[in-house]
């Protein structure tokens, strides 16, 4: 075979999409930054430690999560964006990777509120354009005919990988408070310091991981075929179409915001609410939660693939659209009768069943994202998503936690129901802005079809 047909047979497998070594390597290494932004639910775990230690009240506990983190973090998730556009969008990944690493160690070194505070504002800034640079790399790394598969392997291992996060965490929790001597810190330093500190060294080869991904010709043939760089509009250009759709690309992904801040307040308080209102310890609430959260997660995303798989479903956006809407509407009824639970396992399956009602709707949001925006546009677009969710979820977190502290210090179930209340209202929002909002994006999804996908 000759040199040049070589390398029209390398360009044509991708392009028939067909799966090969490179994408599956690409794809694994985009799997493996979802991992770390698992980070979140270890974090969960050690809510109590922490408070503990640096006696924070619940209104404190939930300011990590406040308006002063994600304000900075969502500012910072456009200018990531724009440079993922525009220059190769895997030094940008990896280079997210390492500030989120550095933050993470700096989280385990703060001494007070105000340490903890800056090092999740670190975080924040890491994390903020992690998913919209990833699910605007999944189409470079994957053929398109693979594309549904793998984004619901995006999605699953985002919740997957919280569950078995939760597990692992319990685990290794418990094993550091045994073994933290053989470790390079100095002798008694806090369990819940070292879990941040072997966290943030996770970082490290996962960033190396990006740095050897290749992506898939842009082009069948031609010069350009294999360029690394994304097609992109100009500046000029992205303007303009904000100015024709930025408002309602705002309203639909707050609408999806709404749901997914709803099963954000779920996995953000209940392992804290085991311990609190049940008296588990930090590895039981990891061991049980993490098994119903992997358990939720798996049967909501296996029931979402099965839906976008069918036939009549694969180029279907309004069908995938509404999924988000009922799945949401089946979960509202489970949340608020958490409320009720006489014990840990009540609980738990209440929890576990509207987990996986929301998961089911949900796993699409990265296939929703990416289908009401041009290609050119995907990493600006998907980076608005921040700029709109986290300021929802600075409001959220401390939310819970003021309604906590309003029902008193004393209260067992004072945090079960400030939970309760915040994610209940949240989703019925939510609820309501996706049935408000349905001929919206189904406007935006026919604008980026009729869109050509670069400009050269």
């Amino acid at each position: 075979m000759t040199t040049k047909s070589t390398a029209s047979a390398i360009v044509a497998g991708p392009l028939a999409g067909a799966w090969t070594a490179r994408s599956l390597f690409g794809l694994a290494a985009l799997l493996a930054v979802l991992l770390l932004s698992t980070n979140l639910q270890i974090q969960t775990l050690l809510v109590e430690p922490i408070r503990a230690e640096l006696r924070l009240s619940d209104l404190q506990l939930g300011q990590l999560q406040g308006l002063t983190v994600v304000t900075l973090g969502a500012l910072a998730a456009w200018p990531i964006g724009w440079l993922a556009d525009r220059w190769d969008r895997r030094w940008v990944l990896a280079l997210c990777v390492l500030v989120w690493s550095a933050a993470t160690y700096g989280g385990g070194l703060s001494q007070g509120f105000d340490g903890l505070l800056w090092a999740m504002v670190g975080l924040a800034i890491g994390e903020a354009a992690l998913l919209p640079i990833v699910y605007a790399l999944t189409p470079q790394v994957v053929p398109a005919r693979q594309l549904p598969v793998a984004n619901a392997a995006v999605y699953a291992t985002l919740v997957l990988g919280g569950g078995l996060a939760l597990v692992a965490g319990g685990a290794v929790f418990d094993a550091l408070a045994v073994h933290a001597q053989r470790l390079p810190w100095p002798e008694g330093t806090p369990t819940w310091r070292l879990m941040f500190f072997l966290t943030a060294l996770l970082g490290l080869p996962v960033a190396a991981l990006l740095l050897g991904v290749r992506l898939l010709p842009t082009h069948p043939a031609g010069e350009h075929a294999g360029t690394v760089a994304p097609p992109s509009l100009s500046h000029h250009q992205f303007w303009r179409y904000l100015r024709e759709h930025g408002l309602a690309l705002a309203m639909v992904q707050a609408s999806l915001s709404l749901v997914t801040l709803g099963w954000f307040q779920l996995m953000l308080w209940t392992p804290a609410i085991l311990g609190r209102s049940f008296g588990s310890t930090v590895g039981g609430a990891g061991l049980d939660f993490g098994l119903v959260v992997t358990l939720a997660s798996a049967a909501g995303t296996g029931l979402g693939l099965y839906w976008v798989t069918r036939p009549q479903n694969r180029d279907n956006p309004l069908g995938n659209f509404r999924l988000v809407r009922h799945g949401t509407l089946a979960a509202l009824p489970l949340v608020v009768a958490m409320a009720w639970a006489p014990s840990a396992g009540v609980l738990l399956l209440l929890c576990g069943l509207a987990l996986t009602c929301i998961v089911i709707g949900v796993s699409q949001a990265p296939a929703l994202l990416q289908q009401m925006s041009p290609v050119a546009l995907l990493s600006r677009s998907m980076a608005l998503f921040p700029l709109v969710a986290l300021p929802l979820r600075g409001l959220q977190a401390p939310a819970v936690g003021l309604l906590s502290d309003a029902f008193g210090p004393g209260s067992p179930r004072g945090l079960l129901h400030a939970m309760v209340i915040v994610s209940a209202v949240t989703l019925a929002l939510g609820v309501l802005a996706l049935w408000r909002l349905e001929g919206r994006y189904s406007a935006l999804a026919a604008h980026a079809r009729a869109t050509p996908k670069s400009n050269t």
